[in-house]
């Protein structure tokens, strides 16, 4: 089941999760250039798919290993 969850991100998913990646580091770069001060919201993106990036891709590994 769990697995079942880890493959269907990782098939289906991912690529719109490194898609949403991407977009929120530029857009957290530019707010950090711009010298804005409110950047928890895209910092908080930027955390929560990278990690869901990361571990998808480890538990890939871990299974298929």
């Amino acid at each position: 089941m769990f697995f079942g969850i880890i493959a269907f991100i990782g098939v289906y998913l991912m690529p719109l999760i490194c898609i949403l990646f991407v977009v929120k580091s530029v857009d957290l770069a530019k707010q950090i250039k711009n010298g804005d001060s409110d950047t928890a919201k895209n910092t908080a993106w930027v955390a929560i798919t990278f990690t869901i990036i990361i571990y998808t891709l480890v538990t890939f590994a871990w299974v298929n290993n």
